[in-house]
């Protein structure tokens, strides 16, 4: 269960945000759409407009006559039909006569009025070219007039046809801005439907992406102070799914690892202190004299092979703490495998000879060079095979192989024993990983010998692997690049 907070901060920045690109887009898109609605509406009715003038030409010549040069309207009944007509078109007529003074207006007005005069450069339009249009608004008719076209009112005198005056059409910008008004209108109702729908799923797509990262928000401050028992649960494969399992991998990495941090307390404990016990007791007991004095070599033998023991865990730490820090550096030089071999053997040469393990494929790395870190190849090979040592039985068979091929030198230490459990198998190489909990056979290792040997091999851009049989061999085999 999530707690909404006055800090919970993401979710409405997802939602706002939501809101305001589509708004944003609804704004854009209807900023575009009016103009172009404008733009054809105005189109159609000024084109409207010029095609109806000249029916309207003709319909106003058979209702006005001209006497001793005067322009008059003579059938009233088809002026009201024109101006009826007009009306249903939204625009107004204006006569004038062939002087431009006005004769007659479908609508009367403080400016336009019987007697007025049109501009004299409408008129020499008119004489010289017969129509006149006028897109803008210049104070020369009606206050809200738009668009104006005007032509001649030709009138049948004689056997000619003789221009009697000139009939100009009026439009209102009311005209123009009507339509787009309206659409206008329903463009904003739809703006507010979208807006009320976009903002119930922009809702619940802001919750479901804020929700696993308030989750995660949550599970951290759980990590922070040790509970490591908290998983996500991941629904999606997009980057937001792909960050949720990074995250559970990250808080199951950090429960393995304070349990290997437990463990290392419980064992390092155990390590420390069982020998400071023994040299303490021993010492002691030489000190106050309770080990009697022909006994004291015996005792103090025992103190140095546990002081040797302490020595070889510290040592082990510190090869640690340089491989962990980044701090260890290679020199890489070429030198006989042969001979790291050999000097690791005989470190061995007591134990192999008191179990009675036989060694075998030595022989067949003669002649095998290796372009590595010596030290450090040299501590791959003495733990594996310090490894082998331990976990062989008496009578049992330690197998080294070793060949260049493909650019690669392949490695790899057998021995014959117990074997290794599946179970514990993928982790053998973690740090103070121990498959023997008991200590009965691993009483000196503190599981830092595999992690040292993988990190080395990867260090020189190898590999390392391990498999094993229950009372069969384990094999740990890997590869370096040859050079």
């Amino acid at each position: 269960m999530i707690k909404w907070t006055k800090h919970t901060t993401l979710f409405r920045k997802y939602l706002s945000m939501t809101l305001a690109i589509i708004l944003a887009s609804f704004l854009i898109l209807g900023i575009f759409l009016m103009i172009f609605v404008l733009q054809y509406w105005k189109n159609y009715e000024t084109d409207r407009v010029r095609d109806s003038i000249q029916g309207m030409s003709s319909l106003v010549a058979d209702c006005v006559e001209t006497s001793n040069g005067e322009l008059s309207v003579t059938d009233r009944d088809k002026w009201i039909l024109l101006s009826d007509l007009c009306n249903s078109y939204h625009y107004e007529l204006i006569l004038v006569d062939s002087n431009g003074k006005v004769v007659k207006m479908t609508r009367f007005n403080s400016r336009i009025k019987k007697d007025y005069v049109i501009p004299e450069k409408i008129i020499y339009t008119l004489a010289s070219e017969k129509y006149y249009e006028e897109t803008t608004n210049t104070g020369n008719f009606y206050s809200d007039t738009e668009f104006v076209v005007a032509v001649p009112v030709k009138l049948q005198v004689g056997v000619s046809n003789t221009t009697a005056g000139y009939v100009i059409a009026c439009s209102s910008n009311s005209l123009y801005t009507e339509m787009p008004g309206q659409i206008f209108s329903i463009f904003i109702y739809a703006v507010f439907a979208a807006l009320i729908v976009s903002g119930v799923l922009a809702g619940v797509f802001s919750y479901s992406q804020s929700k696993p990262l308030i989750q995660m928000s949550e599970q951290a401050k759980k990590l922070s102070k040790g509970d490591f028992s908290g998983r996500i649960r991941v629904k999606g494969k997009d980057e937001l799914g792909r960050l949720i399992r990074t995250f559970n991998d990250m808080a199951d990495a950090l429960e393995k690892e304070e349990q290997v941090r437990r463990d290392f307390i419980a064992n390092i404990s155990h390590e420390l202190k069982t020998p400071m016990t023994t040299i303490a007791g021993f010492i002691d007991g030489i000190l106050d004299g309770t080990i009697p004095p022909e006994r004291q070599s015996h005792y103090l033998r025992i103190v140095s092979e546990e002081i040797g023991r302490l020595s070889e865990l510290v040592a082990s730490m510190l090869s640690l703490a340089r491989i962990d820090s980044g701090k260890t550096a290679i020199h890489k030089t070429s030198f006989l495998l042969l001979d790291v071999l050999f000097d690791i053997l005989m470190t061995f040469e007591d134990r192999l000879s008191q179990n009675h393990i036989e060694v075998i494929g030595v022989e067949q790395t003669d002649g095998i060079t290796v372009y590595a870190d010596r030290s450090l190849f040299h501590q791959v090979f003495y733990n594996l095979i310090e490894n082998a040592v331990k976990f062989t039985p008496e009578n049992g068979i330690i197998t080294i192989f070793a060949e260049v091929r493909n650019n690669r030198l392949y490695f790899s230490v057998k021995n014959t024993g117990k074997g290794i459990s599946d179970k514990d198998l993928p982790f053998i190489f973690d740090k103070f990983y121990k498959t023997d909990k008991s200590r009965s056979k691993d009483k000196k290792s503190m599981g830092l010998g595999l992690y040292i040997v993988k990190t080395i091999v990867k260090l020189h851009g190898g590999d390392v692997s391990a498999s094993s049989e229950l009372n069969g061999e384990t094999c740990f085999s890997g590869w370096i690049p040859e050079k």
